[in-house]
């Protein structure tokens, strides 16, 4: 019985009912009045404290205060995070490169192929079981341009197709010097060497576009440039290469220099090939040493 009835002496002192006054001092002239309960005061307070923490949360996320938070970075912590990881993410490509130039060495010291440093990759879907359908359309139009081109002179004329004539074509001296070797094809000597001042420069004999600048065991730094009509030259023993391999150059540029590198080299000298649709040809046949 004491409990209840002190639960009930609490829930009325909860919904007894207070008048709040605010009173001018001079005149005791009432200005304003609120008439509240325990129960109505603690649920203003409840909901005033809401929205003071909802504007509290607002400004930290949404403005520029939250960088005067203890512990959170401003805008300069999160930029120099930003550079740094665009840094190590570079960081990471190189070193992977580095590491595919490396496995390269060793490929091209045990005689393997060697493996590209960046892998492209085709971000065009793979097109399979393409199937093409004409219609009524397709065959009118193709009746239409047969008529009108029946008399056309495009029709009567036919091109003739002239032949590649190698001895027309006007060759570059790859060095100047004094041929110590001559062609060869019986002996597997596909080429001529020269031998010539240190530090030379050696020019292309054609225009084209290197395929192949590198290093091999036998020849040393060796650079291939492909040509029109199906020629080849080749420049072997180098000392350095002027060229990248996809490089577009021109005839009588320089493209490398003379040196001493390959096991089958005897000194600083040239081997220079020429070859035409995989049929090595005597260049002293069409360039002037």
């Amino acid at each position: 019985m004491e409990e209840t009835k002190k639960k009930r002496k609490l829930r009325h002192k909860l919904k007894d009912r207070y008048r709040l006054v605010i009173m001018n001092d001079d005149t005791l002239e009432d200005v304003y009045y609120a008439v509240l309960s325990r129960i109505n005061f603690m649920v203003w307070i409840g909901f005033v404290g809401v929205i003071l923490v909802a504007i509290g949360i607002i400004l930290v996320s949404f403005t520029p205060l939250r960088e005067y938070i203890p512990g959170y970075p401003d805008g300069n912590v999160r930029r120099l995070f930003i550079i740094n990881s665009l840094q190590v993410d570079s960081l990471e490509q190189q070193l992977n490169i580095r590491d595919k130039y490396i496995l390269n060495i060793h490929s091209i010291l045990k005689g393997k192929e060697t493996q590209p440093h960046m892998n492209g990759i085709d971000s065009l879907p793979e097109l399979t079981n393409i199937t093409f359908e004409t219609s009524n359309f397709d065959s009118i139009l193709k009746e239409q341009f047969e008529q009108e081109e029946k008399y056309g002179i495009s029709t009567l004329y036919k091109p003739v197709k002239q032949e590649f004539q190698i001895n027309k074509l006007h060759f570059f001296c790859p060095l100047k010097g004094s041929v110590t070797n001559v062609f060869d094809a019986r002996g597997n000597h596909y080429g001529i060497d020269i031998v010539s001042n240190m530090n030379e420069p050696i020019l292309s004999v054609l225009s084209g576009t290197v395929i192949m600048a590198g290093w091999t065991l036998e020849a040393g730094f060796i650079i291939q440039v492909q040509h029109q009509n199906d020629l080849i030259s080749v420049y072997k023993h180098n000392s350095q290469l002027l060229k990248k391999m996809g490089d577009k150059i021109f005839a009588g540029e320089p493209i490398a220099i003379i040196g001493n590198t390959g096991e089958y080299t005897t000194g600083p000298h040239l081997h220079f090939e020429l070859w035409h649709q995989g049929t090595p040809l005597n260049p002293g046949d069409y360039i002037v040493f």
